[in-house]
């Protein structure tokens, strides 16, 4: 398994200032996660090659800023709403391809209560369809983030999107999953061989979000796991800028982690 980082560690830092401070950490694994739609203008994201090619960076997902917004966009019952919202995102997918990112990292639905939970799953089902063909078509591959604010929340949703939507690859956030209630192996048993991405950070009982090394988490149980599913890809520490007052806070989190696995 490879070690990365995201740029969302370091919101509010301008994006494009990101990609050094990275480098200077020692990482050369990256997600970049868009904070405005002004980052996907060709001019910017060439840019963006450029630092990342310069500084030994390997772009592997890309997030986008939408994320907030992807149950209405998509997800709606108004056609010509979903229909400008996969235009949108296939600009986002080109996007990802032009970096030389692998995935897109997706939240999906907002989660609003238990009853609606399950309401128009066929819709849903449809919407999942179209998003990862269209990613097919461009070259990289759709994964669904679990996510504590999303109907991702659930794994009995999760469990549905695996079994009707099998082309459907998976990224695992350790904070989203505590955040939500459930332990990280909840949904780690749903996206099995279908994972690609794991968001890692550490938690205790009064913080959900902690730098790794810094809290309660068991990483050895992790990292069995994450072997028994045969994942061999990129672990990402995806933190906020709150959670660390120095970068030298960062660089022990990574020490600690190539330490934990290996």
């Amino acid at each position: 398994m490879r070690l990365g980082i995201s740029t969302a560690c370091f919101y509010p830092q301008p994006l494009e200032d990101t990609i050094p401070r990275i480098a200077s950490l020692g990482f050369h694994l990256i997600e970049i996660f868009f904070n405005t739609e002004r980052e996907y203008d060709p001019s910017f994201l060439s840019r963006l090659k450029s630092l990342a090619d310069q500084n030994g960076i390997q772009i592997v997902s890309i997030h986008p800023y939408t994320s907030l917004m992807e149950g209405m966009l998509l997800f709606s019952n108004y056609d010509r709403r979903t229909q400008d919202g996969m235009l949108q995102y296939r600009k986002y997918m080109r996007a990802a391809a032009y970096l030389g990112a692998k995935y897109l990292t997706f939240h999906g639905e907002r989660f609003l209560s238990q009853d609606t939970l399950l309401d128009h799953m066929e819709r849903t089902y449809a919407v999942y369809h179209a998003l990862c063909q269209m990613a097919h078509e461009e070259g990289i591959t759709l994964t669904q983030e679990n996510v504590a604010w999303c109907k991702s929340r659930d794994p009995a949703y999760l469990k549905l999107l695996a079994e009707h939507v099998p082309e459907l690859c998976y990224t695992l956030d350790i904070k989203q999953a505590n955040r939500a209630g459930q332990h990280w192996s909840a949904y780690l048993d749903i996206f099995g061989g279908r994972l690609r991405n794991v968001h890692i950070n550490d938690y205790d009982r009064t913080h959900s979000c902690l730098l790794p090394g810094e809290g309660e988490m068991d990483y050895a149980k992790l990292c069995d796991a994450l072997q028994r599913c045969h994942y061999d890809r990129q672990l990402l520490i995806e933190v906020y800028s709150s959670n660390f007052s120095q970068d030298i806070q960062v660089c022990h989190a990574s020490d600690f982690l190539r330490h934990a696995f290996g």
